[in-house]
């Protein structure tokens, strides 16, 4: 699952729900994180750490190792589940292929004015992540490329979100079929 605003969240989470198994997302981790070394604000709301925001930054970091962690233990365990990643890391694909885990890569795409519009609009409404993200993709400091899909997995299908609504679970589900067959 790949570049910002293709909407691999979405993905996964509807690929969780239809197969009825546990869903794994560093971006949830990485808030539990947050949240959990907080403090209270002058205004008695929510402090986060300084670093919440900054992509690929020490909390992300902690999250992906995390996520990492999550995985190997439901793999090791048999446990089927979806994980959602920006990039397929080293460090998760190598947990799961420990474990004799069969990986499907999702590969979430969308025609560029579509990806370039979600993190717009989140960012709008407040997306620090966001923000950054666009900027570093505008300013040429990030490539598209490292999103491409990764060597490793058993399986990679490619489901385009160009569209809005509901996206097309279907090819996902007949990949996972075939890896279980």
């Amino acid at each position: 699952m790949r570049v910002p605003g293709a909407g691999k969240t979405t993905v996964a989470c509807a690929t969780a729900r239809r197969l009825g198994v546990p869903f794994l997302t560093r971006d949830e981790i990485k808030a539990g994180l947050g949240l959990s070394s907080a403090s209270v604000a002058k205004d008695g709301g929510v402090q986060l750490d300084p670093d919440f925001h900054i992509a690929g930054g020490p909390l992300s970091l902690r999250a992906e190792a995390v996520m990492a962690d999550a995985a190997r233990l439901l793999a090791s365990s048999g446990v089927s589940f979806v994980v959602e990643s920006s990039v397929l890391s080293h460090q998760l694909l190598d947990a799961l292929l420990a474990c004799d885990a069969r990986v499907l890569a999702v590969h979430v795409v969308a025609r560029e004015p579509v990806i370039d519009e979600r993190p717009r609009a989140r960012a709008a409404e407040g997306g620090a992540v966001d923000r950054q993200l666009s900027s570093q993709f505008q300013r040429g400091e990030m490539k598209r490329s490292i999103f491409d899909p990764p060597g490793g997995a058993d399986a990679v299908v490619e489901v385009d979100t160009s569209d809005e609504g509901d996206p097309d679970i279907d090819p996902i589900e007949a990949a996972v079929v075939a890896l279980i067959q």
